[in-house]
């Protein structure tokens, strides 16, 4: 692919012309060499338009998309020049296939086509909604390249393309982390007008929408500034919500433009964020422990009331010290976001065969008398803890101290350690999956379809149609058709301009022939992820459907 030389590169389109023309037959096919090169020839970098830089042709690239005249299309490999600066490339064509005037249309990379369309004039083009940039340049597979040769009377053997950029490029820098040492590792940016996914190039040069996208998900190993490609937008006076995905959590902005902002192609757009006074959002996924041979050093667990509405949380210090009750919400046996409640750490206890637990600032322990949970500086027996646990019920008793068990007394909104294992309310404890997940559950699943109980229904390829068309409103018609089966999914009512976060009501509809498999019913749902024209919609619970649009 192209790689961005500096701070940023090239736009400006250039078309020219065929060279070492002789007249063919048409009706034969005819293998035609092309030799690339960059429209833009300057190398300073120029504050005042922007910082533009030539293309360059790397090792990453691995394929070229050409076509004639929108009738036919094949993919060429890329053979660079040591500098970069040109690449060369062949590819036979069916003459036939076509009539003069001759024109060649070329896309790099090739997998960033969809499909031709001869009647539009037009390519389907893909802008990768999941992009993985470096700490020097967006996604290369997100980098479009695009040529357009001059028409010609007769097809020539020899073609030179100057290929410019069609999408336009962002360089975000991150300020003032709530903590310096959190190890950005992506970033999801959701834009009020489109910015990925599916759009047509046409001959003109222009972009136009087709399923397009307005999130944009980056994954980083490097650290640095988030770089990204989007389509040459206009973004000013409208806001973008930023989610920064670090090793601590999430941190959650939004921003607006300001009145003129726009991605140029070609160009790198740069802005900065001021993330202060933000906290980090924990969503880390907390599971159920069933067997307490599973547990080890390192891990991180939550002590939960057998009902599964409290966790044990922050250190209250009054006349008998005690922790907390946090709340929390268990689906599935998971607990998604602990909210307030403490993660405690396992570690080794001072006793043969139990385990400290360690808050952050401080370790869990019983008192020498009284019903208390306090926290210590070290450890010793009232801060080891023997933990067991059967059929999910937990029973975690000190080696020292008074009263020993950790319990969850309702009546006094607290955990703290009492005298007998059966004082109070039961515990039980969750662990750590070193996963996170703020969505909701159904972006578990990817196949086109109903999620919804009672109509379970998904895409099944090779059997089904996805078919699509808009309403008078311009609200998106989803259907998925078995032809043979006289069987059809129908959902109708969503938005192409909603973006994560939205409610969404659709109408939903699924029959065989004459028999209704699932009654026409109207449904609240919300927006829940976009990836390019893949959207999902769901209920919070796991249930929702995954629309193309």
């Amino acid at each position: 692919m192209k790689k961005i030389v500096g701070i940023t590169l090239i736009a400006l389109a250039a078309l020219v012309g065929c060279r070492n023309v002789e007249q063919e037959s048409p009706s034969a096919e005819k293998t035609v060499r092309f030799r690339a090169a960059s429209a833009d020839t300057r190398t300073a970098f120029d504050e005042a338009e922007g910082g533009l830089y030539q293309t360059r042709w790397t090792g990453h690239d691995t394929g070229v998309l050409l076509s004639l005249n929108y009738a036919e299309a094949r993919t060429s490999g890329v053979t660079a020049s040591a500098d970069g600066k040109t690449a060369s490339f062949e590819a036979t064509f069916d003459a036939s296939a076509a009539s003069a005037p001759y024109t060649f249309y070329a896309l790099s990379p090739a997998s960033a086509a969809r499909a031709i369309s001869p009647s539009r004039k037009a390519w389907s083009v893909y802008i990768a909604a999941q992009q993985t940039p470096t700490a020097q340049s967006p996604d290369e597979d997100a980098q479009l390249l695009v040529a357009k040769s001059a028409s010609s009377p007769v097809l020539p053997d020899e073609v030179d393309l100057h290929f410019s950029h069609l999408t336009a490029y962002g360089r975000m820098t991150l300020k003032n982390l709530p903590d310096p040492d959190a190890r950005v590792q992506g970033a999801e940016l959701v834009f009020e007008t489109p910015v990925v996914g599916e759009w047509y190039w046409g001959e003109d040069g222009s972009l136009t929408a087709n399923g397009a996208s307005h999130t944009i998900t980056l994954t980083v190993s490097d650290p640095g500034d988030l770089w990204f490609a989007c389509a040459p937008v206009s973004v000013g006076g409208t806001r973008m919500t930023l989610t920064v995905l670090t090793d601590q959590g999430t941190l959650t902005k939004e921003i607006t433009f300001p009145e003129g902002r726009s991605f140029a192609a070609g160009k790198v757009a740069r802005f900065s964020v001021d993330l202060s006074g933000l906290a980090f959002q924990k969503g880390e996924i907390f599971e159920l422990v069933q067997d307490v041979s599973t547990l080890k050093a390192g891990d991180r667990i939550l002590i939960v009331n057998t009902e599964g509405t409290y966790a044990l949380g922050g250190q209250a210090n009054s006349s008998i010290p005690h922790r907390r009750q946090a709340e929390v919400t268990v689906e599935d046996e998971m607990i998604k976001n602990p909210g307030a409640a403490s993660v405690l750490t396992l570690g080794s206890g001072t006793v043969s065969g139990t385990w400290s637990l360690h808050t952050g600032s401080g370790y869990l322990s019983a008192a020498s008398s009284g019903d208390v949970l306090q926290e210590s500086s070290s450890k010793d027996a009232s801060s080891s803890w023997k933990i067991s646990v059967s059929r999910g019920s937990a029973t975690v008793q000190a080696q020292g101290g008074g009263s020993r068990y950790i319990r969850y007394r309702a009546s006094s909104s607290r955990f703290s350690c009492y005298s007998s294992a059966s004082d109070y309310g039961g515990i039980v404890i969750y662990r750590s999956s070193g996963q996170v997940d703020l969505d909701d559950p159904v972006t578990a699943f990817s196949a086109f379809g109903s999620y919804l109980s009672g109509a379970e229904r998904t895409y099944v390829r090779g059997t089904d149609q996805i078919l699509r068309s808009y309403d008078g409103d311009g609200k998106l018609v989803f259907s998925l058709l078995n032809a043979a089966q006289k069987e059809q999914l129908v959902v109708s009512g969503y938005d192409p301009s909603l973006v994560k976060g939205d409610p969404v009501t659709v109408t939903v509809s699924w029959r065989r022939g004459k028999d209704r498999l699932f009654p026409e019913q109207t449904i609240s749902l919300q927006v829940v992820r976009e990836d390019g024209s893949r959207v999902w919609l769901g209920d919070g619970s796991g249930q929702g459907i995954i629309l193309k649009k």
